[in-house]
């Protein structure tokens, strides 16, 4: 096997025309007898025949055909897997609100947008948190939407604020009917029936 030493222009020329023919650097060294290295240092500019083309399989597979099935795809799961296709497919994006990450094709934006709402109902509460979601993900959606959407979630403040304020009593219940109590009879004295100067009523003793 030839090795170091110099080759003529013709061999050169014969190395390369072997290659261009499809067969592999390994494969014309070993028929030539020339060590590999001095063929891949004279056809460093050339194509290798088994230079394997990137291919997506398992997992990657799997989330690539729920993308272009949904256009879209929420998990806290296989972000590796994800990130890898994001390498072949620029057309996928990716965008993160409030702690919940989303992985999306560029034209499904709007979509992505939607299922986020969906799934985030609790957390988005307010025009403002909708804005902030839109620009996220770069799309926006109509004001009717919004409203209808804020509208299923209007029924949790009011909620909130009855249960806080239930919490408060000004007067405990007992002593509220001693009060009541105090003043039917006091209604019925005789200092608003103007009969006499003076009430010969006297308010509930305490006991």
């Amino acid at each position: 096997m030839v090795s170091g030493k110099p080759i003529s222009k013709e061999l050169i020329q014969q190395i390369r025309e072997e290659v261009l023919k499809g067969k592999s650097k390994y494969q014309v060294a070993r028929e030539m007898n020339l060590h590999p290295t001095t063929v891949y240092e004279h056809t460093k500019d050339l194509p290798n025949k088994y230079h394997r083309e990137p291919y997506i399989s398992g997992k990657p597979l799997e989330l690539l055909k729920e993308l272009i099935k949904k256009g879209y795809v929420y998990t806290e799961e296989n972000r590796n897997a994800l990130r890898s296709l994001q390498r072949f497919f620029p057309q996928i994006k990716r965008s993160q609100f409030k702690g919940k990450s989303c992985y999306y094709l560029e034209d499904k934006n709007k979509l992505a947008l939607l299922e986020l709402m969906k799934q985030n109902t609790s957390r988005i509460i307010s025009f403002q948190d909708i804005a902030k979601a839109c620009q996220v993900f770069n799309t926006d959606i109509e004001i009717h939407e919004k409203r209808s959407f804020l509208g299923k979630n209007r029924w949790r403040r009011p909620r909130k604020i009855k249960e806080s304020i239930s919490h408060y009593e000004s007067v405990p219940k007992e002593k509220q009917m001693k009060i009541d109590d105090f003043f039917g009879r006091f209604l019925h004295s005789e200092v608003l029936s103007g009969s006499s100067s003076e009430s010969s009523y006297q308010g509930p003793t305490e006991e």
